[in-house]
């Protein structure tokens, strides 16, 4: 039977044919582009060889170590001391994991502590001078990410604290003049993560764009063919999570992990309950140099003249390099200038 159709009708089943010839072709293109999409991120750089990328950190951070020393900036604590059954129990948890603090009554503070330092160095001693609190005074921005405060500070209380760091510093010196370690209750000998590189072993390497920058994460856990030489390293026998390398200088972007066991080694300086959870994240502060942006920890731990008894947090901020002959506060020691400048590090490349 032969069918025959109208001029109207002949006109509108050529346009239904152009709709699907033009969806045809918009699919045919939509393929083309998702194929190129999967041949560009099958040709992006291989992940790099584990082994290699932690011995680039480990060089890259000894460098940032050493470079530090050229900054003076500001850390602030506070720690809240919660109620047991909100620090350990199942709805009221730090926002790791997938958990969050559902309802905040149930964040119950006990306590509150806040304390204030500015950290510099003398003669390579590394200084924490204590600053006092001032209630009156609010948070406020100091750069992408950073929250801490700008203390108003007279110069009787300056005097003060002066003359305790320089008491400190005359013992620190004639301790390091015998060889002996020196440490300060207000600024406990931190962790380098350069050590902790060296101590723990890496696996499951994936890649993750952080702050607009290309980060490798690693799991990382104590490796068991190293022996800790103190009681700082034995710390990390116990703590276990993931690290954030950035790609391009190989700078350590954060660390975040949690205690598998109680830990409390000899000496009664250090304890940390199981299930402490822990993350430090840094900040590029210029071309290879990373430092402190923010820690926060929840859990129950003391670590020298600090103690955490639920939320802790430690926000670091307003960098900035030593001027040659100046001060760093009214009324503070000058920075010296001889030591300091006899070896430069290069960054490693």
């Amino acid at each position: 039977m032969t069918s025959w159709l109208y001029p109207d009708q002949a006109a509108t089943t050529i346009a239904v044919m152009k709709v699907i010839w033009q969806a045809s072709a918009d699919l045919i293109l939509l393929s083309a582009v998702a194929m190129a999409a999967s041949a560009q991120t099958s040709k992006q750089a291989p992940l790099p060889e584990v082994a290699v990328l932690a011995q680039q950190a480990i060089l890259q951070q000894r460098f940032a170590e050493t470079k530090e020393q050229d900054y003076v900036f500001r850390e602030d604590f506070n720690s809240n001391t919660l109620r047991k059954e909100c620090t350990w129990g199942p709805v009221c948890q730090p926002p790791f994991g997938g958990r969050r603090v559902y309802a905040w009554r149930n964040y119950q503070v006990l306590k509150y502590t806040t304390r204030h330092f500015e950290v510099f160095w003398l003669d390579g001693i590394r200084v924490a001078r204590v600053l006092p609190e001032d209630k009156s005074n609010q948070y406020g921005a100091t750069g992408s990410g950073e929250w801490t405060r700008n203390i108003p500070t007279s110069e009787s209380e300056l005097a003060v604290e002066n003359q305790r760091v320089d008491s400190e510093l005359a013992e620190a010196r004639a301790l390091r003049a015998q060889d002996k370690e020196v440490t300060s209750p207000d600024d406990p000998p931190p962790i380098l993560f350069s050590r902790m590189l060296e101590l723990c072993a890496f696996s499951n390497p994936r890649r993750e764009v952080i702050g607009g920058r290309p980060t490798i994460l690693l799991d990382f856990a104590w490796n068991p063919s190293q022996t800790p030489t103190n009681a700082n390293e034995t710390l990390l026998k116990y703590f276990s999570g993931t690290v954030g390398i950035d790609e391009e200088d190989h700078g350590v972007e954060h660390v975040e992990g949690k205690f598998v066991a109680d830990v409390k080694p000899s000496g009664g300086m250090i304890k940390v309950r199981k299930g402490t959870w822990v993350k430090i994240q840094n900040k590029r502060l210029d071309a290879s140099v990373w430092g402190l942006l923010h820690l926060r920890a929840w859990g129950a731990a003391r670590y020298f003249g600090f103690e955490l008894d639920g939320d802790g947090n430690l926000s670091a901020g307003a960098y900035r390099k030593f001027q040659t002959n100046s001060r760093v506060l009214t009324g503070s020691t000058e920075v010296p200038t001889e030591s300091r400048r006899q070896s430069v590090p290069q960054p490693p490349h």
